[in-house]
Protein backbone atom coordinates (compact mmCIF):
# COMPACT_ATOMS: atom_id res chain seq x y z
CA UNK A 1 0.00 0.00 0.00
CA UNK A 2 1.49 3.45 -0.91
CA UNK A 3 1.90 6.28 1.02
CA UNK A 4 0.86 8.49 -1.69
CA UNK A 5 -2.93 7.03 -1.73
CA UNK A 6 -2.87 7.41 2.25
CA UNK A 7 -1.57 11.04 1.98
CA UNK A 8 -4.68 11.71 -0.83
CA UNK A 9 -7.06 10.05 0.85
CA UNK A 10 -5.38 12.12 4.51
CA UNK A 11 -5.96 15.58 2.50
CA UNK A 12 -9.65 14.94 1.29
CA UNK A 13 -10.72 13.62 5.13
CA UNK A 14 -8.45 16.92 6.37
CA UNK A 15 -11.24 19.06 4.79
CA UNK A 16 -14.03 17.05 5.86
CA UNK A 17 -12.49 17.58 9.51
CA UNK A 18 -12.30 21.08 8.51
CA UNK A 19 -15.75 21.67 7.39
CA UNK A 20 -17.33 19.81 9.93
CA UNK A 21 -16.06 21.99 12.38
CA UNK A 22 -17.15 24.88 10.43
CA UNK A 23 -20.96 23.93 10.25
CA UNK A 24 -20.58 23.39 13.96
CA UNK A 25 -19.32 26.97 14.15
CA UNK A 26 -21.95 28.75 11.53
CA UNK A 27 -19.05 29.39 9.67
CA UNK A 28 -18.86 29.85 5.38
CA UNK A 29 -15.32 30.23 5.18
CA UNK A 30 -12.29 28.52 6.30
CA UNK A 31 -8.50 30.29 5.62
CA UNK A 32 -6.15 27.42 4.46
CA UNK A 33 -2.44 28.27 5.43
CA UNK A 34 -1.31 26.66 1.41
CA UNK A 35 1.49 29.34 0.44
CA UNK A 36 2.15 29.37 -3.55
CA UNK A 37 4.82 27.07 -2.47
CA UNK A 38 2.44 24.13 -1.23
CA UNK A 39 0.50 25.09 -4.18
CA UNK A 40 2.66 24.59 -6.56
CA UNK A 41 3.87 21.32 -5.67
CA UNK A 42 0.45 20.24 -5.20
CA UNK A 43 -0.65 21.55 -8.68
CA UNK A 44 2.32 18.81 -10.53
CA UNK A 45 1.41 16.36 -7.46
CA UNK A 46 -2.67 16.22 -8.54
CA UNK A 47 -1.44 15.74 -12.33
CA UNK A 48 0.69 13.08 -10.82
CA UNK A 49 -2.05 10.74 -9.41
CA UNK A 50 -4.34 11.40 -11.76
CA UNK A 51 -6.23 14.78 -10.91
CA UNK A 52 -5.01 16.78 -14.11
CA UNK A 53 -8.21 18.10 -14.35
CA UNK A 54 -8.67 19.50 -11.14
CA UNK A 55 -5.26 21.52 -11.33
CA UNK A 56 -7.47 25.06 -11.19
CA UNK A 57 -9.99 23.46 -8.67
CA UNK A 58 -7.04 23.07 -5.96
CA UNK A 59 -4.53 25.98 -6.78
CA UNK A 60 -7.48 28.83 -7.07
CA UNK A 61 -7.72 31.52 -4.35
CA UNK A 62 -11.42 30.66 -3.44
CA UNK A 63 -12.49 26.93 -3.66
CA UNK A 64 -16.25 26.32 -3.61
CA UNK A 65 -16.11 22.50 -3.87
CA UNK A 66 -18.41 22.20 -0.99
CA UNK A 67 -22.14 24.39 -0.95
CA UNK A 68 -22.49 26.72 1.69
CA UNK A 69 -18.69 26.65 2.60
CA UNK A 70 -16.08 28.57 0.75
CA UNK A 71 -11.83 27.42 1.10
CA UNK A 72 -9.88 30.71 0.85
CA UNK A 73 -6.14 30.35 -0.10
CA UNK A 74 -5.47 33.60 1.79
CA UNK A 75 -1.60 32.56 1.48
CA UNK A 76 -1.56 32.25 -2.26
CA UNK A 77 0.90 34.87 -3.46
CA UNK A 78 3.51 34.13 -0.97
CA UNK A 79 6.15 31.56 -0.74
CA UNK A 80 7.43 29.83 1.71
CA UNK A 81 10.16 31.50 2.16
CA UNK A 82 9.05 34.40 2.14
CA UNK A 83 6.88 33.44 4.98
CA UNK A 84 9.78 32.13 6.93
CA UNK A 85 11.73 35.27 6.74
CA UNK A 86 8.67 37.55 8.11
CA UNK A 87 8.58 35.38 10.91
CA UNK A 88 11.98 35.47 12.12
CA UNK A 89 11.30 38.99 11.35
CA UNK A 90 9.05 39.45 14.17
CA UNK A 91 11.04 36.33 15.92
CA UNK A 92 7.85 33.97 15.94
CA UNK A 93 8.51 30.65 16.22
CA UNK A 94 6.71 28.51 13.27
CA UNK A 95 4.62 25.45 14.70
CA UNK A 96 4.99 21.73 12.45
CA UNK A 97 1.63 19.79 13.10
CA UNK A 98 3.36 16.02 13.26
CA UNK A 99 1.24 13.71 11.12
CA UNK A 100 1.50 10.50 8.90
CA UNK A 101 2.87 13.05 5.99
CA UNK A 102 5.48 14.90 7.91
CA UNK A 103 7.21 11.45 9.14
CA UNK A 104 7.74 10.11 6.06
CA UNK A 105 10.92 9.74 4.18
CA UNK A 106 11.59 13.89 2.49
CA UNK A 107 13.10 12.29 -0.94
CA UNK A 108 11.02 8.83 -1.20
CA UNK A 109 8.24 8.84 0.78
CA UNK A 110 5.28 9.40 -1.42
CA UNK A 111 4.92 11.76 -4.74
CA UNK A 112 3.45 14.21 -2.67
CA UNK A 113 6.88 14.64 -0.75
CA UNK A 114 8.87 13.74 -4.53
CA UNK A 115 6.85 17.07 -6.42
CA UNK A 116 7.66 19.24 -2.67
CA UNK A 117 11.15 18.51 -3.02
CA UNK A 118 11.58 19.10 -6.93
CA UNK A 119 9.73 22.05 -6.34
CA UNK A 120 11.65 23.60 -3.80
CA UNK A 121 14.71 22.62 -5.85
CA UNK A 122 14.26 24.31 -8.91
CA UNK A 123 12.83 27.35 -6.90
CA UNK A 124 16.29 27.51 -4.78
CA UNK A 125 18.01 27.62 -8.50
CA UNK A 126 15.52 29.90 -10.52
CA UNK A 127 13.39 31.82 -8.42
CA UNK A 128 10.53 32.38 -10.96
CA UNK A 129 9.81 29.08 -10.69
CA UNK A 130 6.92 29.39 -8.39
CA UNK A 131 5.52 32.37 -9.95
CA UNK A 132 5.62 30.39 -13.67
CA UNK A 133 3.55 27.83 -12.40
CA UNK A 134 1.33 29.69 -10.55
CA UNK A 135 0.69 32.08 -13.19
CA UNK A 136 0.31 28.68 -15.67
CA UNK A 137 -2.56 27.36 -13.18
CA UNK A 138 -4.25 30.58 -13.67
CA UNK A 139 -4.48 30.10 -16.72
CA UNK A 140 -6.20 27.10 -16.40
CA UNK A 141 -10.54 26.75 -16.29
CA UNK A 142 -11.81 25.38 -13.12
CA UNK A 143 -14.29 22.07 -13.45
CA UNK A 144 -17.67 22.98 -12.92
CA UNK A 145 -20.40 21.50 -11.35
CA UNK A 146 -21.31 18.16 -13.14
CA UNK A 147 -24.27 17.39 -10.82
CA UNK A 148 -22.69 15.11 -8.82
CA UNK A 149 -19.68 15.35 -6.75
CA UNK A 150 -16.68 12.69 -5.01
CA UNK A 151 -17.90 11.38 -2.17
CA UNK A 152 -14.04 11.60 -0.54
CA UNK A 153 -12.86 15.08 -2.19
CA UNK A 154 -15.86 16.34 -2.82
CA UNK A 155 -14.68 17.50 -6.60
CA UNK A 156 -17.12 17.40 -9.51
CA UNK A 157 -16.98 14.05 -10.75
CA UNK A 158 -16.22 13.99 -14.75
CA UNK A 159 -17.64 10.73 -16.62
CA UNK A 160 -14.62 9.21 -18.39
CA UNK A 161 -14.14 9.10 -22.43
CA UNK A 162 -15.56 5.84 -23.87
CA UNK A 163 -11.83 4.67 -25.15
CA UNK A 164 -10.17 5.51 -21.83
CA UNK A 165 -13.47 3.60 -19.79
CA UNK A 166 -12.13 0.63 -22.67
CA UNK A 167 -8.53 0.75 -21.71
CA UNK A 168 -8.48 1.24 -18.05
CA UNK A 169 -8.38 -1.91 -15.48
CA UNK A 170 -9.67 0.21 -12.98
CA UNK A 171 -13.36 -0.71 -11.83
CA UNK A 172 -15.25 2.65 -10.80
CA UNK A 173 -17.11 2.89 -7.65
CA UNK A 174 -20.26 4.80 -7.99
CA UNK A 175 -19.96 8.44 -6.10
CA UNK A 176 -16.30 8.01 -6.27
CA UNK A 177 -13.50 10.33 -9.15
CA UNK A 178 -10.82 8.52 -10.87
CA UNK A 179 -8.08 9.90 -8.46
CA UNK A 180 -9.69 9.26 -5.20
CA UNK A 181 -10.92 5.49 -7.02
CA UNK A 182 -7.31 5.02 -7.03
CA UNK A 183 -6.52 6.24 -4.16
CA UNK A 184 -8.74 4.34 -2.34
CA UNK A 185 -7.97 1.08 -4.28
CA UNK A 186 -4.30 1.47 -3.15
CA UNK A 187 -4.85 1.87 0.34
CA UNK A 188 -5.32 -0.17 3.71
CA UNK A 189 -8.22 -1.46 4.69
CA UNK A 190 -8.25 0.65 7.58
CA UNK A 191 -8.55 3.64 5.65
CA UNK A 192 -11.24 2.55 3.02
CA UNK A 193 -13.07 1.73 6.51
CA UNK A 194 -13.00 5.61 7.06
CA UNK A 195 -14.24 6.56 3.90
CA UNK A 196 -17.70 4.80 4.43
CA UNK A 197 -20.72 6.94 4.86
CA UNK A 198 -21.46 5.62 8.35
CA UNK A 199 -17.34 7.49 9.62
CA UNK A 200 -17.48 9.43 12.10
CA UNK A 201 -15.12 13.03 12.47
CA UNK A 202 -13.68 11.05 15.69
CA UNK A 203 -13.17 7.82 13.43
CA UNK A 204 -10.83 10.04 11.11
CA UNK A 205 -9.14 11.82 13.88
CA UNK A 206 -8.38 8.59 15.71
CA UNK A 207 -6.31 7.11 12.57
CA UNK A 208 -4.53 10.08 11.12
CA UNK A 209 -3.33 12.31 14.16
CA UNK A 210 -0.23 10.83 16.00
CA UNK A 211 -0.29 10.53 19.74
Amino acid sequence: KTSSAKEDIHRSLHLQILSSFAEILQSTKIMMSDTSTDLAARLLNTVAVGRGSYVPNETQYLDNRLPGITFINSMREFTLKECTFYLRRLEITPVTIITHTTLSDPIVGSINRLTDTFISGLQAHFPSTISTVMKTAAKLRAVTNTGTNCDICFLPIIQRDSVVEKLSTLEMEEGLCTGCQIAVSESEQSVRRLISRTSTTKDILDEFLIE
